[in-house]
């Protein structure tokens, strides 16, 4: 299995986690209620954490003897070995799996979630290119009939959906200005 471990993103998490616990326990001379300091600092702190997560550690491609799983931050594709017709897209500087009978699956494990593909040379694409590559052949094969699967990841949906919700909640919090009495 690869997983996505990109340095900025697991640094954003961790001091993303430290400056939300730091903002809820470090005394201030700010007159805010305890809900306000909660909408203030953990809603953004957490809304960092949760796109670090998905543009890090959320993706991974998995293979086993009878599947190559492609797991990008929203979306999950099954795909069995016998339908797998190799790893291509490294002149443009993406990495996908190629699918007969079905358009290219992004690898979003193997391209940074954060600063873009302008992060990577052309050598670091090939260093990631040969790795799936590597891994693809290294792993027997057990061939099998079957259908492409794409699943959506509704965990991640839903963690998005309840953090646009918090954020929108802020907002309208903040803009009733409960100091004042507004």
């Amino acid at each position: 299995m690869i997983r996505r471990n990109d340095p900025l993103a697991l640094l954003a998490i961790a001091a993303g986690t430290a400056m939300g616990i730091f903002a809820c326990v470090a005394p201030t001379d700010i007159p805010y209620t305890a809900q306000m300091r909660l909408l203030l600092f953990l809603v953004p702190m957490g809304t960092l954490v949760l796109l670090m997560y998905l543009a890090g550690p959320a993706a991974f491609v998995a293979v086993t003897r009878t599947h190559v799983v492609v797991a990008n931050p929203l979306v999950r594709y099954s795909v069995p070995r016998s339908l797998v017709d190799g790893v291509g897209g490294i002149v443009r500087l993406s990495i996908e799996l190629r699918v007969s009978g079905h358009s290219p699956i992004p690898i979003a494990a193997l391209i940074p979630g954060v600063g873009g593909p302008h992060r990577l040379t052309l050598a670091g694409y090939r260093r990631r290119f040969n790795r799936i590559a590597a891994l693809l052949d290294d792993t027997p094969a057990t061939l099998m009939v079957g259908t492409v699967v794409r699943r959506y990841r509704y965990v991640h949906l839903v963690l998005l959906a309840v953090d646009v919700l918090a954020l929108v909640a802020m907002v309208l919090y903040v803009s009733t200005d409960p100091l004042n009495g507004t």
